[in-house]
């Protein structure tokens, strides 16, 4: 969680000064590109911590319900 926040207040402040780079530059379109890319890149870095974020929990699940039932079957001995 603090890494999204801190990843997305450096994606807004990159292209803020992109965005504000491109007012004054001759062909903006490269200013854009860099805004543009930056946002892309966050939401693919987010998208990418969330997935594994899920995996992992997926896996202690998995791994918490092994461990029941062998604690069942140990009792039942």
């Amino acid at each position: 969680m603090k890494k999204n926040v801190i990843l997305f207040l450096t994606c807004s402040v990159v292209s803020t000064f992109a965005l504000l780079g491109a007012l004054g530059a001759k062909n903006p379109f490269p200013c854009f590109g860099v805004a543009f890319a930056i946002w892309g890149l966050f939401f693919w870095i987010a998208s990418r911590r969330n997935k594994r974020k899920a995996e992992r929990r997926f896996h202690e699940r998995m791994f918490n319900e092994y461990m029941r039932s062998k604690a069942r079957g140990a009792l039942r001995r």
